[in-house]
């Protein structure tokens, strides 16, 4: 199924606006970027109200910040990883910094509550719960299962496009990828083995959650950073 994408560009993170028979939107972005979001739907000719679909790659404040008050603005239909849905719904709480690296172990030692209060957005109910395998049949896209940076993220696949939206899975600043934040992430080991399964898709564009647009052979570039890892 055609659409175009049309990316929405924060101070930090990234969101998607698809448009073709549908109107959606890849993640929402942190709460103070709402207005970045209305400003490019604005310059679309288009509204929130026109939103259909919100896809959620992952439960963090920066993709999903936004999405409650995106959904009661125009009552699109959310869609989020299933095993991330008690952060989103807002029935578990913010996942506390890892402790795979120095600075997740650093951001462990302060508050608790600072913490929570940073990453803190408002929840809201998830219409369809997604794991890999599943589809979203109105947008012709298939679910990816890419756990690692949270235990429920997923990617959107268009095949027909040979085109993907990744969220943090692989970050694309300056022309180099990269791996998502390791101090908010939950298993290296599930984000290797989330990364190869992109390598090995035959991506030609993969659209991130930081950085630029990964292209023009998204797998191939992201197996060259992986090799690159290994060796």
């Amino acid at each position: 199924m055609g659409f175009e994408v049309v990316p929405i560009i924060g101070l930090a993170e990234n969101a998607y606006l698809i448009k073709g028979k549908h109107i959606a939107l890849v993640d929402t972005m942190a709460p103070k970027s709402f207005k970045k979001i209305l400003k490019v739907l604005t310059r679309e000719g288009l509204s929130v109200g026109d939103i259909e679909f919100i896809l959620i790659t992952h439960n963090h404040f920066d993709h999903a910040g936004n999405a409650a008050k995106i959904k009661e603005l125009s009552g699109a239909t959310l869609i989020a990883g299933a095993e991330d849905a008690g952060v989103i719904e807002g029935d578990e709480f913010i996942p506390p910094p890892s402790d795979l690296n120095k600075v997740g172990r650093a951001l462990g030692k302060c508050p608790d509550s600072w913490y929570r209060k940073y990453q803190k957005f408002e929840s809201v109910k998830i219409d369809r719960k997604v794991e890999g395998g599943d589809t979203v049949p109105e947008l012709g896209l298939e679910v990816i299962g890419l756990p690692g940076h949270t235990a429920g993220g997923v990617g959107y696949l268009d095949r027909d496009g040979d085109r993907a939206f990744i969220g943090d899975m692989m970050s694309y600043f300056f022309g180099r990828p990269g791996m998502p934040a390791i101090c908010a992430s939950k298993s290296l080991e599930d984000i290797g083995q989330s990364q190869a399964l992109l390598a090995g898709m035959g991506l030609k564009t993969a659209y991130p959650g930081h950085g630029k647009i990964i292209e023009p052979d998204a797998s191939k570039i992201i197996g060259v950073f992986l090799n690159g890892k290994k060796a």
